[in-house]
């Protein structure tokens, strides 16, 4: 069985110490469960998903977020507590959402799938931002806190008040809770290289990447997840295969497929082995439900030549607009489970003579 890239557990308890070794392996809330992605999905195309924390033993707040908690502090009162979710708060929800460029659920209740009635596995506070002479509520974040360690989950704001960043505040106001605690680190989820949406969680302060390749948390270097990120390994190695196997054969390399439903295993009603990598190769069909592919593994660098079985189900997990937006030729979006690994390489060369040889090109 191959690594997954993308995952979900389900638990029925959750110690504080269990969500302290999810958040340490990369793993993260949504909903009601606990999930890890290591490749999205934004405008066509896919990006690696980076997910950072940060190391309070080392930490202390820059004199610029020392300044912006001075001035909020004289205009907003703060208070912390465990989680609330009620008329109040969903009104500002509702108002922040109509503001945000994105896809949002429902309500509170709907993003935290945490409902009245139901017990919840996760130990959620809020801190809440209340404007100084109104009383009207205008900023809340909800966080999970382990048993040293707290994860971000959901913030939300007055969007007629931008200009004091208390979405970026309420992160900090969580920062310093963690800090009181004596907790040692604070995880703000993912970011994602080449896509500035989620760069202001670098901001909170130097931060750690989890990385796959060494399984351990490492030193956030931009440049190097810019250009070894897992996505961006997956495209050169298969561009690298494109080149060797248009030297060999004197045609052009195959086309790269882009393959959006690399994260089937997320809803995975069936328990399949699904494809988890968001690009490959097409080499050829050898029955009518199956096909050859080639894909390139990231985390254990290797070219992997896999047999696959076009799976029906693609239309109960994924929306059908969804699929039907995807109209260029180099999207597949046939749902794809693995039969069996036929090859396993990390050389290019050896892995650019097994595909000659299966499409009967002549190894030059």
């Amino acid at each position: 069985m191959l690594f997954s890239y993308a995952d979900k557990n389900t638990p029925f308890v959750l110690s504080p110490e269990s969500l302290d070794w999810y958040l340490a392996k990369g793993w993260y809330r949504m909903g009601a469960n606990i999930f890890t992605t290591h490749f999205l999905f934004f405008q066509g195309r896919p990006y690696s998903a980076i997910w950072i924390r940060v190391d309070l033993r080392a930490f202390s707040f820059s004199k610029s977020q020392r300044k912006l908690m001075r001035r909020n502090a004289k205009l907003f009162d703060v208070a912390r507590g465990p989680r609330v979710i009620d008329a109040e708060r969903n009104e500002l929800y509702e108002r922040y959402a109509a503001d945000f460029d994105g896809r949002l659920s429902p309500t509170i209740a709907d993003s935290l799938e945490d409902f009245d009635g139901r017990e919840t596995i996760f130990n959620t506070w809020e801190t809440t931002v209340r404007d100084r002479v109104s009383g009207k509520l205008v900023g809340v974040s909800y966080f999970d806190l382990g048993d040293d360690a707290a994860a971000s989950i959901l913030g939300i704001y007055d969007p007629n008040l931008k200009s004091f960043s208390l979405g970026y505040y309420t992160m900090l106001l969580e920062m310093q809770h963690c800090l009181d605690q004596g907790m040692h680190y604070y995880y703000p989820g993912y970011v994602v290289p080449g896509y500035q949406r989620f760069d202001y969680k670098l901001r909170l302060g130097t931060s750690e990447y989890y990385d796959l390749l060494t399984d351990a948390w490492q030193a956030y270097d931009q440049a190097g997840i810019e250009a070894n990120g897992p996505t961006e390994v997956q495209r050169k190695a298969l561009r690298l295969l494109s080149e060797h196997m248009q030297t060999m054969s004197g045609r052009p390399g195959p086309v790269i497929c882009t393959y959006p439903l690399f994260e089937a295993g997320l809803y995975d009603v069936w328990n399949e082995d699904y494809v988890p990598y968001p690009y490959f190769y097409p080499l050829g069909t050898i029955a009518e439900e199956e096909k050859i592919i080639i894909v390139f593994d990231p985390r254990d660098r290797e070219y992997l030549l896999l047999q696959c079985r076009h799976m029906r189900e693609a239309q109960q997990m994924f929306n059908l607009g969804y699929l039907n937006s995807f109209t260029e030729e180099h999207y597949y979006t046939n749902l794809l489970s693995i039969r069996r690994v036929l090859f396993r390489t990390g050389s290019v060369e050896v892995i650019a003579g097994a595909c000659a040889r299966l499409l009967n090109h002549p190894e030059n």
